[in-house]
């Protein structure tokens, strides 16, 4: 997509709010944080906002309006599963725009069993991992790890890898999502390290650019055929 004065405004402000982590400053890590994904969806409505059909863009805005209500509910822990409940809608929004994609996309891209039995064992293992610390919140993080695992598969096979490269940023944004999770995770429910804050808002950051960058390439490229 072109580069946007919003793209540069998003990453600074990211950078911005790494800092402020890094530093302890609360009130600019409260100000900074409801920025990002208003900023990202500027970039993004800047490129896609004439492209038809309107479903394809209104699944991405609704992803990511899901996932600004989320990130500011989190940001105090008594809203920790609101947070998740919002992020879990934006989960599925993405979902649907990827299944969207894969079913208007011909020659539909080939199933990968072996891929998906991958991704499956390795959110499997790591579910049996924290499970003995989950406690009463055992079942919202089944479901959020089922949601959250689906979006790298329906990513994985949505595009055609060769002839639409933009899918790359759809699936690394995927798994950095899932990386940024598994984080959160175990911050709060095994062990925290000093640095959990800045590297779960550095994937999370960069995972949702990805989706979008590479989601409105896809679109964008559709319009050239």
């Amino acid at each position: 997509m072109k580069k946007q004065p919003w793209l540069f405004l998003y990453f600074a402000v990211l950078a911005i709010h790494l800092t402020a982590i890094a530093a302890g400053a609360d009130t600019t890590r409260y100000l900074t944080k409801p920025l990002l994904i208003p900023l990202l969806g500027a970039y993004l409505l800047t490129n896609i906002h004439a492209l038809q059909p309107a479903v394809f863009r209104n699944l991405l805005l609704t992803a990511l309006f899901f996932s600004w209500a989320g990130d500011v509910l989190l940001l105090w822990d008594r809203y920790f599963l609101a947070g998740l409940a919002c992020f879990l809608l934006a989960h599925l929004a993405y979902i649907g725009f990827f299944l969207k994609v894969r079913y208007s996309n011909p020659p539909r891209p080939l199933c990968k069993i072996p891929l998906i039995l991958l991704v499956e064992a390795v959110v499997l293992a790591f579910l049996f991992f924290i499970y003995p610390y989950l406690g009463g919140m055992t079942v919202p993080v089944v479901i959020y790890a089922i949601a959250i695992s689906f979006i790298l598969l329906c990513s994985l096979h949505a595009f055609r890898f060769r002839e639409q490269p933009m899918a790359w940023f759809c699936v690394g944004g995927a798994i950095l999502f899932i990386g940024s999770d598994a984080m959160i995770a175990l911050q709060r429910f095994y062990q925290s390290f000093p640095t959990a804050g800045i590297w779960i808002m550095l994937t999370y950051g960069l995972a949702q650019w990805a989706i979008t960058e590479g989601s409105g390439r896809y679109l964008i490229s559709r319009t050239k055929v």
